[in-house]
């Protein structure tokens, strides 16, 4: 029985899924509101773990994770028996999925309550083009806001002042628990179950809806729980609660060491960038979960410890499904990193106005001051919720570049690709002397971006109005999940909300990039991508350049062209990217005093 507060997602069986149950949640974290009516749960979609060809197999044993997200009707009859509504009229609890078991070890006493969704996912899917949320073959993981599944469960009221007070956990054990019970249906495959409140008498004349009598009859019990598969003693920890009302948070996912996507290459310079990181401008709070495999030892935690009253820490070792790349035959699916993010979202967003999850190579920079809240108070008077910043990577200045000092550590993992005629030279790393943000303050599209880099965005958004985010994109708003009958008499209602009209008028836009804000990714190059700068970094080559040379702000950006090494200085003299002279003027100069004071022990204001 897992009871030790402190260790929760250490000890929780996240990587111990039982794999023989299909219907199971597969749950990530578990908490309560901080009124104690609610305990919250983070899950994720197991189906998705395996998707495309030659996975059609796997992919139908795990489709009864899909009728995880699908709700249900259902009716408590007085003796206490559960079963499946033939209608909504006759339904005691009109949308849920799970059975919510509270016990203690104070006495023998069972509470039961039913699950809530925060928002109805096939209604979402449905208001999103797609006739079903999920197919039989195929990659099948373009539906990104079926990745997490969250719901809660009502807390009992006799048990609500205890959870809400914190005092049913006594020196880092708790006292209550939760079983939760799936109501085990077969998923919802090209049909909805909607009623007129959810989509309008003439959608919903044109539907192809699920007839609940036919499918579950009049007497379709539930088993007793005692009989049925179920997660068990899940336990009830002490509800996440700020110290102050926060104005801008940011939550982030990382480790000690790690792989992009698709590399077999370690990176490991995780410990510098928090450092760093945490020492930026304008945030509130920094929420950082880490994932380093269990086992291992990491060094995040003690930088962490270094920001006492503004990071918290969360270990968080749980593994990924796989981090193949999108285009793989087996999509990329980074499972804990999405539950991560729907933890932070979900644990911290009421105690925030506005929160964002980067990576720890992301850097947001305010550009109207040397602060975000002039922008955050402009956006909240327009009604805006949602910042949206396009996304390019950044290039290493080669003058801030040294070489490794050991150079057999210099690997390539694919010698085997094609390489430029000549002799490599010696490996190179960033100096230890500049930050991060310095060394690559050089972005080879210049800015404003094009549309075209607006696909790996990322966001500041409220949220108490998105209900669901997902890496770059905020999947699902409230005024997506907002069903027919909540619209006024004067309000449209269409079912794609993702028709031009319809984003026009949605409270989100990018940010102007000279006068408001940016994001810069300082993707990290690692050193046996600098051995070829002779052949690659000169006009006219046809070789890429891993490296940046500053380019002049007299040197125009032409986009047509920024591939081809024709970029020249005042000079002749090659070059190939631009500086913020915002970031190399203010923030850089802050950045690198803040961090030497840190490292004397002083501080200063961010």
């Amino acid at each position: 029985m897992v009871r030790e507060c402190s260790r929760l997602f250490e000890t929780f069986p996240m990587d111990e899924y039982p794999e023989s149950d299909p219907y199971l949640p597969w749950i990530h974290d578990v908490f309560p509101s901080s009124d104690g009516k609610y305990i919250h749960l983070v899950s994720q979609n197991r189906r998705r773990c395996g998707t495309g060809l030659g996975l059609e197999e796997r992919m139908k044993y795990w489709e009864p994770q899909m009728s995880l997200f699908q709700p249900v009707p259902v009716v408590k009859e007085v003796n206490g028996k559960i079963r499946l509504a033939s209608s909504f009229g006759e339904a005691t609890t009109n949308e849920t999925r799970f059975l919510c078991n509270f016990h203690s070890l104070y006495d023998d006493s069972v509470y039961q309550t039913m699950s809530e969704f925060p928002f109805n996912y096939e209604y979402v899917s449905w208001r999103k083009g797609k006739d079903s949320m999920f197919q039989y073959e195929g990659k099948d993981n373009t539906q990104f806001w079926l990745s997490q599944l969250l719901f809660k469960c009502p807390v009992p009221e006799t048990l609500q002042a205890l959870i809400q007070n914190g005092n049913h956990v006594k020196d880092d054990f708790t006292n209550i628990f939760l079983d939760i019970t799936p109501i085990r249906t077969p998923a919802r495959y090209g049909t909805h179950l909607f009623t007129e409140n959810h989509i309008g008498p003439s959608l919903l004349a044109a539907s192809n809806l699920f007839d609940l009598k036919r499918n579950f009859g009049e007497k379709h019990y539930l088993p007793e729980v005692k009989d049925s598969g179920r997660w068990a003693n899940i336990p009830i920890c002490e509800s996440p609660r700020p110290k102050k009302k926060h104005r801008l948070v940011l939550c982030t996912w990382t480790a000690s060491a790690y792989t992009r996507r698709g590399d077999v290459v370690g990176i490991s310079d995780t410990e510098a960038r928090v450092r760093e990181w945490n020492q930026m401008v304008g945030f509130d709070h920094v929420y950082l979960y880490d994932n380093t495999a269990p086992g291992l030892p990491s060094s995040l935690q003690a930088i962490a410890d270094e920001f006492p009253d503004f990071v918290d820490y969360y270990r968080w070792p749980c593994s990924i499904c796989n981090n193949n790349r999108p285009s793989h035959k087996n999509p990329g699916e980074r499972s804990s990193q999405y539950a991560a993010e729907a933890s932070c979202r979900e644990r911290h967003g009421p105690g925030t106005d506005w929160m964002a999850f980067i990576d720890t190579d992301e850097y947001l920079v305010p550009m109207a001051n040397d602060t975000w809240e002039p922008i955050l108070k402009k956006f909240d008077g327009e009604g805006i919720h949602i910042l949206k910043m396009r996304s390019s990577r950044a290039k290493p200045r080669a003058e801030y570049m040294s070489p490794m000092k050991n150079q057999t550590m210099c690997v390539d993992p694919v010698p085997q690709v094609r390489k430029p005629p000549g002799r490599p030279q010696d490996c190179l790393e960033p100096s230890k002397n500049h930050s991060f943000l310095k060394t690559y303050n050089c972005e080879y599209i210049r800015s404003p971006r094009p549309d075209r880099f607006e696909r790996a965005m990322k966001q500041i958004y409220r949220p108490d109005y998105v209900q669901s985010h997902f890496v770059h994109y905020s999947t699902v708003t409230k005024d997506i999940s907002k069903y027919y009958k909540d619209h006024g008499p004067g309000d449209s209602y269409s079912r794609k909300v993702h028709q031009k009209q319809w984003e026009l008028n949605a409270p989100e836009v990018f940010l102007d990039e000279i006068n408001e804000g940016l994001l810069v990714h300082t993707r990290s190059v690692l050193p046996h991508e600098s051995q070829y700068r002779e052949q690659g970094c000169q006009i006219g080559s046809k070789w890429g350049c891993a490296l940046g040379y500053v380019c002049p702000d007299s040197t125009p950006f032409v986009d047509e062209k920024h591939k081809d090494n024709v970029f020249v200085d005042d000079g002749g003299q090659y070059c190939n990217c631009w500086k913020n002279s915002k970031i190399e003027d203010l923030y850089a100069p802050k950045l690198e005093l803040m961090l030497e004071l840190h490292v004397n022990g002083a501080s200063m204001n961010r």
